[in-house]
């Protein structure tokens, strides 16, 4: 229900800034040419091809995310807090992408007046990229912590009251 609410709240917004900027006067013969090559010459944008992007995206950053992580968490081996916030971090930065990606999906609906169920279907393949990859983040963060004495683990806890 929070998701429906999210993305009605964007295409409304969306579809606003379409109309305020349908509004704009002046434009030449010439330029409207110039945009209609553009945008012949350019691939067509389909929910497919965001998913394709976005996933290689996700992919891509994964593996250095990861190295960031473990490079980092060599200075806080013992502090169970700081290590989940820095696996949050690298965590947030593909969840950054993932919702970059599901904004195109949200505004090629709106362009094309689809459903929204057809827009949540894509949104979803896209979540599940980023969540399958995340996961590989978190399985660091777990793996750095399983070497954590019990003394360590306790200190942690009790930092958090």
């Amino acid at each position: 229900m929070r998701k429906k609410l999210v993305a009605l709240l964007f295409v409304g917004a969306l579809a606003l800034s379409i109309v305020a900027c349908s509004g704009e006067s002046g434009s030449s013969s010439n330029d409207a040419s110039k945009t209609e090559t553009t945008e012949e010459s350019q691939p067509e944008v389909t929910y497919q091809t965001i998913l394709d992007d976005y996933t290689k995206q996700i992919q891509d950053a994964t593996p250095g995310l990861i190295e960031e992580y473990n490079s980092e968490s060599a200075d806080i081996t013992n502090d169970l807090n700081a290590l989940a916030e820095l696996s949050n971090s690298k965590v947030e930065k593909l969840a950054e992408i993932c919702n970059t990606g599901v904004e195109e999906m949200a505004e090629l609906m709106t362009k094309n007046g689809d459903e929204y169920e057809t827009y949540e279907e894509w949104a979803g393949k896209l979540q599940d990229v980023y969540m399958e990859y995340s996961k590989q983040i978190t399985d660091a963060y777990t793996n750095s912590t399983s070497g954590m004495s019990t003394e360590d683990l306790m200190n942690s806890l009790e930092s958090l009251q």
